[in-house]
């Protein structure tokens, strides 16, 4: 085979390993935000019950679960806009 052709199949399943481990990732980060979206609904979920809302604004576990929080949605955006600058590059390729 020519050494173009492998090259270029070389370059395209290295493109495509590389998306779709961000699709991964994204997934597993997604994964992580829905677990601590559900761990602070149980927390307000009590807090409710009990009548105790103003107090868990300041709960030291409430308020690493909202910062976790944080942090997830900002490593997603990061990870999808990732995502898309990879097929914008494919597309213009194509």
């Amino acid at each position: 085979m020519d050494k173009t052709v492998l090259n270029k199949l070389k370059n395209h399943a290295m493109g495509f390993a590389s998306a779709t481990l961000v699709r991964v990732e994204l997934a597993t980060e997604e994964s992580r935000l829905k677990t601590k979206f559900q761990a602070l609904g149980q927390k307000l979920y009590g807090a409710v019950q009990d009548d105790l809302l103003k107090a868990i604004k300041d709960d030291p576990s409430v308020l690493e679960i909202i910062g976790g929080i944080e942090e997830s949605q900002k490593k997603i955006a990061e990870l999808e806009k990732k995502l898309s600058k990879e097929s914008a590059g494919k597309s213009e390729k194509a």
